[in-house]
């Protein structure tokens, strides 16, 4: 009966701790997925195409972030998305979000907007410390560029091959 009974409690804990598992996982797969479903809103569509164009405007970066410091509409959208790179770049180091699915669904759009955003050089170079976890997920994300350690980097690579000829 004692055999039992301890296989029984071996069998109830293994159980528990699979059951923990399965659902930090599920969290950790919710919240990331969260973070994409955030990004398409309409809102966020809305406020990426006004970055887009504000950008590719023919005005030196200069320019752009003098209009941006005047335009406080605009400086609080480059904000707002300059924010949620930095949410998602410190619930990633925080591990709340499953990293090779974030490093996958956000590949290459942080690692290019990191490099494209110049206005937060532009806000750093005047005291603010701003951008530090969106820089963090940038190279953690670029790290994974050339591994080709999942279909969807294969697929990325494959395309960018055929960009190129």
């Amino acid at each position: 009966m004692e055999l039992m009974d301890f296989l029984s409690g071996i069998g109830g804990f293994l159980i528990a701790a699979i059951t923990i598992y399965l659902t930090v996982r599920h969290f950790m797969t919710s919240k990331t997925i969260s973070y994409i479903e955030r990004m398409n809103t309409g809102e966020m569509a809305q406020i990426r195409a006004e970055i887009d164009q504000w950008m590719s405007s023919d005005k030196t970066d200069a320019e752009k972030c003098e209009l941006a410091e005047r335009d406080k509409e605009l400086s609080a959208k480059l904000m707002m998305w300059i924010n949620i790179f930095t949410e998602i770049g410190i619930s990633y180091k925080q591990r709340i979000i499953r990293r090779k699915l974030t490093r996958e669904l956000f590949y290459p759009m942080v690692p290019n907007y990191w490099r494209d955003l110049f206005y937060i050089n532009h806000k750093r170079g005047k005291g603010h410390a701003i951008g530090y976890y969106f820089e963090y997920l940038a190279h953690e994300v670029r790290k994974m560029e050339g591994k080709n350690r999942s279909n969807l980097f294969k697929r990325y690579a494959y395309m960018k091959g055929k960009d190129q000829q």
